[in-house]
This record gives C-alpha cells, structure tokens and sequence, in this order.
C-alpha cells in the first residue's frame, strides 16, 4: 500500500516537472523565431541601405547612371560619361522624396539639366572608371585624400547670374561697421594679408560659449574671395576646422561658367589643398566643358546613348 502510494506521489512529482519543463522549451523556441525574425529584417534593411542609401528609390536609382548621360547644361549640349554622372537630375524631375507621376521622358540634347555631381581625382581629373579607382578612393587616408567632389546647377536650380556677388555681400554683411550688431558667428573682418592671391576674411569675435576668439572655434568658417578685373567676385571659398582631434578641415569651392554657360559649380575638398585653389578651379572647368557636343554631331545623336556608347575618351 505504501509502494503504490509513494508512485502515485512520484508521478505526480514528475508531471509537474514536465510541463513547465515544456513550457520553457517553447517560450525559447518562440524566442529563437522572433530573433532569427528580427536578423533576417536587419540583414534585408542593410543591404537596402547599402544599396539606396538613406534616399528614396527614385534618387538611389539615379545616383549610379548605368549610360552616359546627354542634355543641355545652361544652355551647352552636352554628353557625360557615365562614370562622371551622379545623382543625375533634369528639370521637373520630381522632388526628394516624391514620386514620378507617368512615364520617364525620353532625354535629348534639348533636355535640360537641373543637376548631377561626379568624383574627380586631382590633378589628373579621372572619374570612377573602374573598380581599381573605387577601391583607391576607399583606401586613400584623409589626410592625404586627392579625390574632390564636384556638383554643379543648372536649369531650374541655377541661382541666376551674379550669385557669387550677392553669396559674398550676404556672408559679409557685418563687415559694414555701420552694421556690426550683428550676431557673432557672422561679424567677418578682412585679413590684412591676402593668402593665394585670396582675400581672408575671419571672424572678428569671441565664441560666447567659451571665450575664446570666434575665428578659433571648430564650428566656424574662414571665407577665401576672388575677384575678376572688373571687381566681381568669380570664386568663394568657406573652409572649416577640424571638429575632431584626428579630424580634417573641408573646403567648398564657388564659381561659375559664364559666359560660356549658366552653370553654379561647387567643389568640396580637403583644406590642405586650399593652396591649388586655382589649379583645382581651372581643372574642373575644362572638364565641364570637355563634355560640350560640337553642334555637327548632334543630328548623328539626337537621343539618350545606348549602354555601350562612348564618345568620348576617358581621362
């Protein structure tokens, strides 16, 4: 009697064992799918991500154009090479984060640009071409980086002729003396001493935020001017500091190609090479108009290139 009640107490023991013991395994194996679940969504966002970018499709898609481009640039017919064609865009292309309503048109010589930027190695101006150059571009140090980044506006985007007049009067504004009421971050003064054949003008001030000179401070810009014979401004520098110890200072570059076209062109590169300012200024403008389609070859391709067009030859 007392060995048949000892087993009925034991396998009652071990039935309540049991059950949480299932229990436990299914909440893991729960567990495991929903973690296996959340992988897979991070391994699938990040090859999007790496694949888009943090844009919408319609711009990731145009930022690697897989043809060579043609339209008119401020009023120059013009062929790029696909390799420096980046974020391509044409008037009433639709905005950030919209998208296209209908059909994409078919692009011609007539097509006006609004836009496209391009990776260029200085000095010998070469595109991403091929994946030796990609992988130079990736590995190359940044204090030593010669690869320059270079996007220009036209057509509907383009500020209208004088731009770089009224870029410079608007930055400057509080050099007036009359005006210097100013907030601090934009109370510039003109350096004594042209630096490049540049005018440098820096901030006269003190950080508020900790007392030392404004022209000091990692948030602030120095403005490099140049002016043509006649006074006009033709080319604005705003160069920056490192933010960081390891960090390196930035530079973006102004100009335009008028006459010869109504094109804005602006190029960022590493401060270190401020000293080539012209040289870097010269190289992209013949660059630029290196992609001009003389008026005779325009009847033989009038339409968007095919895939294996190449007319011209790689730098």
């Amino acid at each position: 009697m007392e060995d048949k009640q000892f087993e009925a107490e034991m396998t009652e023991l071990m039935q309540k064992h049991e059950k949480p013991r299932f229990g436990r395994k299914l909440r893991w194996f729960v567990y495991f799918l929903i973690a296996l679940s959340i992988l897979f969504i991070y391994l699938v966002q990040g090859v999007s991500t790496r694949i888009m970018g943090f844009q919408p499709p319609e711009m990731a898609m145009a930022r690697y154009t897989p043809k060579d481009v043609i339209g008119d640039l401020g009023g120059m017919k013009v062929r790029i090479p696909r390799h420096y064609a980046k974020y391509v865009e044409y008037d009433g292309d639709p905005g950030f984060g919209r998208k296209r309503k209908g059909p994409r048109p078919k692009r011609t010589f007539d097509s006006r640009l609004s836009g496209f930027g391009m990776d260029v190695r200085f000095p010998d101006m070469k595109g991403l071409e091929n994946a030796q150059l990609w992988e130079e571009k990736r590995r190359q140090p940044l204090q030593e980086k010669t690869w320059i980044y270079v996007w220009v506006n036209a057509g509907e985007t383009y500020p209208g002729d004088g731009f770089l007049d009224r870029r410079t009067n608007s930055s400057l504004f509080n050099a007036d003396p009359s005006k210097m009421k100013g907030h601090w971050l934009f109370t510039y003064e003109r350096m004594p001493e042209d630096e490049y054949e540049l005018e440098v003008w820096r901030l006269s001030g003190t950080d508020p935020r900790t007392g030392m000179p404004a022209r000091e401070s990692h948030t602030t810009n120095d403005i490099y001017i140049h002016r043509d014979s006649s006074g006009n401004v033709d080319v604005y520098i705003s160069c920056g500091r490192p933010r960081v110890p390891s960090g390196i200072g930035s530079c973006n570059l102004a100009t335009s190609l008028v006459p010869k076209s109504q094109v804005e062109v602006n190029v960022m590169f590493r401060r270190g090479l401020l000293p080539e300012w012209k040289r870097i200024q010269q190289s992209v403008r013949e660059l630029l108009l290196s992609f001009e389609v003389e008026p005779s070859s325009l009847s033989l391709a009038s339409s968007e290139p095919s895939l294996s067009t190449h007319t011209q030859t790689s730098r």
